[in-house]
Formats: structure tokens, sequence, C-alpha cells
């Protein structure tokens, strides 16, 4: 059974929460294979900067890999898939959310993904491009909105980096958005876990939905 991980970012020293670290020991040992998907494949050096840190956040867990690879520009896309298809962890990095998501449709990966069975982490934007219905808000007044088909991997629309429920920044647009879609707003350290039907939520958490804004509730993580 398919694992899926979305999160919004954490700590750059300090890594994964407790929570995670958690739920992360139970579905992934070490001696296995992680592929992570640049969300810049051209940006070579910046990926396997991150790269290289994710990796560090894992060993700190007790999780070490037999091997890595970094998906990007660099491959022609038969290996690409290739290293997807046997893949124990597939990370979707964090970066321009539609860079990433025409980078993953350009070689086919988005069909990959779709069939993939193992886990699956997206940080930032791979947690965006991840969802059913994905929704990249509006960085700036020069931007636009964007909502699409995203990887279909799970019907959960997020807003990582979310400042909490004072913050006004993008809240009225969040708020407009989910008169017709449901958007989980994660602040850095949350994350949310799927395995099937069961559902957890870690940290600090907002179900927008129908023009309103709510705070998850921990307690009511369900299986």
């Amino acid at each position: 059974m398919s694992a899926y991980y979305l999160f919004s970012d954490f700590d750059m020293d300090k890594g994964f929460t407790a929570e995670v670290r958690d739920n992360l020991l139970s579905d992934i040992k070490s001696d296995l294979k992680i592929v992570f998907i640049a969300s810049s494949p051209d940006f070579f050096e910046i990926t396997d900067k991150y790269a290289k840190r994710y990796l560090g956040w894992f060993s700190d867990l007790g999780i070490n890999f037999k091997s890595s690879k970094v998906i990007d520009n660099r491959m022609k896309k038969e290996e690409m898939l290739e290293h997807i298809r046997y893949a124990s962890v597939v990370f979707l990095m964090g970066g321009p959310t539609m860079i990433q998501f025409d980078f993953l449709k350009q070689n086919e990966l988005h069909k990959a993904l779709r069939e993939y069975e193992g886990c699956v982490l997206g940080l930032s934007a791979g947690a965006i491009n991840m969802a059913k219905v994905a929704i990249c808000t509006a960085e700036s007044e020069e931007d636009k909105t964007e909502i699409y088909e995203g990887l279909n991997l799970l019907d959960i629309s997020i807003e990582p980096h979310f400042k909490g429920r004072g913050n006004e920044t993008n809240l009225n647009e969040l708020l407009r958005i989910s008169e017709e879609h449901d958007i989980y707003a994660m602040c850095d350290n949350g994350a949310i876990v799927c395995r099937g039907k069961e559902q957890f939520f870690y940290g600090e958490l907002y179900l927008i939905s129908k023009g309103k804004i709510k705070k998850v509730d921990e307690s009511l993580n369900r299986n």
C-alpha cells in the first residue's frame, strides 16, 4: 500500500518533527533507494544541495538509503522513468510549483507516479502537485493563481507556508477559492500522512472550506 506525505517545510537544521519521524520509521527502512525529483530541473547545484540536506534529515532518524538519485535535466526521460520504477521512496522537492509540474508532464513522470506503489513525500511545491486539484496561489501581484489537475495521488489540496489565522497576506484569496475547493493551509512543521483511508494531521494546519477557516484538531486523527 502506498503512503503519501505532504509537508510545508521544516527547520533546515532540525529536520523532521517527532510525529513525522515516527511515521517515517514505520514506512521506510534503511538499505532502500530514494529518488528526488527537482522543482528547478536546470539548477543542478541548488537541487543537489537540498537533496544532500534531506538525506541528512533521514540519516538523523537512522534511515540510511542504499542509493539515492536526483531526477532533473541531467537525465534522459527513459532513465528518469526507470529510477522511479525501482525506487522505494520518491521525494518531490520544493521550489517553483508550475515549473516542476511542467517538468513532470514533459517527461511523462506524472503517469509513472500515478502508477507508482511506494512511499511518496512532497514538500511545498511537491506537496501541491500531488493533489487531484492542485492550487498554486499567486505570490505577488504580477503572478496569477493556477488551479489545475495535479498528479491525483490523493484528494487533498494544500497551501504551504501558511502564516496562521491572523495573517491576511493570501487568506482572502484562499477563502475565495474555498467556495469551490477545500484547502488545507499548512504552517511550516505541519504534515499530513495518508495511507489508504487513514489520514493523520500534525502541527498547525487549517481547513479552509466554503469561505470559512477552522484549525485542524490533531486529536481527530483517524484511521
